[in-house]
């Protein structure tokens, strides 16, 4: 779709964006004394229903409905946008790994499918289950006809994750190519570059060869595998300057070090996440196109993020510094 097509979209989105949780309010959420006075500042921004009543111990419905909420709005706004599929496919492979999984061990996935998609639960699970993959993208088909096989043959659901991820980022990085929009391309790019270098982490703390990482490594990325492999073995804040010029660079650097100091990778998670926050901020300066739309898509995923992150922390007993410090960066 053209920038003109957006128009209506845009101005919809710029008045939403009034309503994001900024980070006043969410250290208001963290400073609340009960779990209640932290889920009545959601009910102040518009959670739930209209009349509906938040429970502070079913946060997480509420927070699965307010994702069904955001991609409902979105569609709304531009229905058959082909751009915002990106937002879309992983809600399909989602699905479609619960469904084949559960279709191993012969238990009902119902419950476990989520909306959002391009095909809806009903639909995704008569397609599995039929295999009747006319509606699929070639890329899940692809992931479907891969995933029974290898299912059938190693009876192990690990591969069915990796056969999905890899096939549902190949379908948003052609969706993003298709769609003309340097904005977009560069989001999805920074998408799979986090995802690559939390990967790399991970897989060299669990003694993983960087053969391992080459199979679990997803294309599309501004950050090539043979830069993550030639530094394979090198600590992660050695590493960090391979990739200093690019947008995670200082997420590197820093998580590198936070990871040598406390062992764990949360402040990594972080640093990756406010990367893409800082990119898509760009957006608030363009007044119309998909740009806005994207913007106001990955802000509204990051506040339903923090969200979960002070509930969770909270019901946990956290300290509230130590909640303060997990919490990403705002749109708003």
């Amino acid at each position: 779709m053209g920038k003109n097509n957006f128009v209506y979209a845009s101005a919809r989105v710029r008045a939403n964006e009034r309503n994001l949780l900024n980070r006043e309010k969410l250290h208001q959420m963290i400073d609340a004394r009960t779990m209640e006075d932290a889920v009545r500042v959601l009910q102040d921004a518009g959670y739930g229903e209209e009349g509906e009543q938040l429970r502070p111990e079913a946060y997480e419905q509420t927070l699965a409905k307010e994702t069904n909420k955001l991609y409902a709005f979105m569609q709304e706004l531009a229905p058959g946008a082909e751009e915002l599929k990106v937002f879309a496919y992983p809600f399909d492979y989602h699905n479609i790994k619960v469904l084949l999984k559960a279709e191993g061990i012969g238990v009902d996935a119902s419950s476990m499918l989520m909306k959002g998609g391009t095909l809806s639960p009903l639909q995704m699970q008569a397609t599995v289950r039929e295999r009747n993959t006319l509606a699929l993208t070639t890329h899940m088909k692809k992931a479907v006809e891969e995933a029974v096989d290898t299912l059938a043959r190693t009876k192990d659901p690990q591969l069915v994750d990796l056969i999905c991820d890899r096939e549902c980022y190949a379908d948003i990085v052609e969706t993003a190519d298709h769609s003309g929009s340097r904005f977009l391309k560069g989001y999805v790019s920074l998408v799979i570059d986090t995802i690559n270098l939390k990967t790399f982490a991970r897989c060299r703390r669990m003694g993983q060869s960087w053969g391992y990482f080459e199979t679990v490594f997803l294309e599309g990325g501004n950050i090539g595998l043979r830069t993550f492999v030639g530094g394979y073995d090198e600590p992660l804040q050695q590493f960090a300057s391979r990739i200093a010029a690019t947008a995670l660079g200082k997420a590197c650097e820093e998580g590198g070090a936070s990871m040598k100091e406390s062992g764990t990778f949360t402040n990594l998670e972080k640093l990756c996440d406010d990367a893409l926050i800082k990119y898509v901020k760009d957006a608030k300066y363009i007044s119309f196109g998909i740009e806005p739309l994207v913007g106001y898509a990955v802000g509204k995923q990051m506040e339903i993020k923090n969200v979960r992150i002070i509930l969770a922390g909270k019901a946990a007993g956290l300290d509230g510094s130590l909640i303060r410090e997990r919490v990403r960066e705002t749109y708003g």
